[in-house]
């Protein structure tokens, strides 16, 4: 199927199985490098324990229960061969390979990326029906999870009460699919789903979120509130003895309609606003500039022999055009004005998390604006050298 049938049938309008979609997958990481990464500190993870054993749930545990990382190891030794799986956040920030993952899906503009979340389960494992309220992409890595959803948005959402997930109480399958490796199960936000593992399996969720129009306007109303304009008091107009004080003037209404008005909401605030919003950095992420300032002639020396430069994944990149060729790039939220004579290094960088050095030594050699973008960019940690 080809992107341009898959967004105009399938896209936010009804889910896709495409098997085969990976073909020859290779996981780029292990169940147990997986279990390792969620014992670390600044790794969002959680273990999912459909059904407690016995002598558990003397002690209080409940079905459905969350228990949140980092963890200990021990606690891998204590888990049953069966029922429970681990989800681990944001694995592209940490596993190169699985960023990657991220490029095949480039045909949705990188405001709309999320996260690459990595769930093992044993036999059994899941963490029962529910609804999403973003787009997702399944894609099955080694062994084999069996998958129920629907083929028309939920209706009936109602939840389980007093659990520590988000459980449907009421799920009637319309489709029943086992997926292997390489098979891939696209659903669009609000379709209930229910995975659960036939085999110890890996699975790779590429989710893309879309913000809700009050969290929007919270983020654009703050960013208002941040302009020096915005401080300026409320002014009263030319008032007389009030009749009755707890009438509100018409004139006083109008000041403050005109105040409340004066927010300046032109395309092109909201367009720079949301950029900004989109790109930005979640909470934890940060983008480390390097120790020591980058030297641009040891950058430009790196680039000729060929070394990968590879992009930060702390936060999205993203770009807005400008006048005269120019346009003004976005990396974690912040805002870089780039020159026409370095567009086109912002729009290559943006498009790939991997680049070939002698390529983009290509692009910058005759540029001074390129090649000054490029030295700014990894000063601010936004670019690396790396595999």
């Amino acid at each position: 199927m080809s992107v341009a049938r898959f967004l105009r049938e399938h896209w936010q309008k009804k889910p896709l199985l495409v098997r085969g979609a990976f073909p020859r997958f290779r996981d780029p990481i292990s169940p147990d490098e997986l279990a390792g990464l969620s014992c670390e500190d600044g790794v969002e993870s959680r273990i999912v324990r459909e059904e407690p054993a016995p002598e558990e749930k003397k002690r209080g545990a409940r079905p459905w229960e969350v228990s949140w990382g980092p963890h200990e190891e021990s606690r891998f030794e204590s888990l049953p061969d069966h029922g429970w799986t681990l989800l681990v956040q944001e694995v592209n920030r940490w596993v190169p390979g699985a960023a990657l993952l991220l490029d095949r899906f480039s045909f949705v503009p990188n405001v709309r990326v999320d996260d690459v979340m990595v769930s093992f389960a044993a036999p059994g494992g899941s963490v029962g029906p529910h609804v999403d309220s973003y787009d997702v992409f399944l894609v099955q890595g080694q062994g084999e999870r069996r998958w129920r959803y629907h083929t028309k948005p939920t209706k009936d959402t109602r939840l389980v009460p007093d659990l520590d997930l988000r459980v449907l109480a009421s799920f009637r399958a319309e489709a029943d699919e086992v997926l292997g490796p390489g098979d891939m199960l696209y659903l669009p936000p609000g379709f209930a789903h229910y995975g659960v593992a036939v085999t110890p399996c890996l699975t790779y969720s590429i989710g893309f979120r879309s913000p809700s129009a009050g969290e929007a306007w919270a983020s654009f109303a703050a960013a208002a509130c941040a302009r020096p304009e915005a401080a300026r008091l409320l002014e009263d107009p030319p008032l007389s003895a009030a009749a009755h004080p707890g009438a509100i003037p018409p004139a006083l209404l109008a000041r403050v309609r005109e105040m409340v008005r004066s927010v300046d909401t032109s395309d092109d605030a909201i367009d720079r606003w949301f950029a900004s919003f989109a790109t930005r950095l979640k909470p934890g992420h940060a983008i480390e500039p390097p120790r020591r300032a980058p030297d641009g002639a040891a950058i430009m020396k790196r680039l000729a022999r060929g070394d990968t430069v590879a992009r930060s994944e702390e936060g999205r990149w993203a770009f807005l055009p400008g006048s005269r060729g120019a346009l003004r790039l976005y990396v974690g939220g912040e805002e870089i004005e780039v020159a026409a004579p370095a567009a086109d290094l912002a729009r290559t960088l943006s498009a790939a998390r991997r680049h070939d050095g002698r390529a983009l030594r290509k692009m910058v050699t005759k540029s001074s604006a390129a090649r000054a973008l490029l030295i700014r960019l990894f000063a601010m940690g936004a670019l690396r050298f790396g595999r």
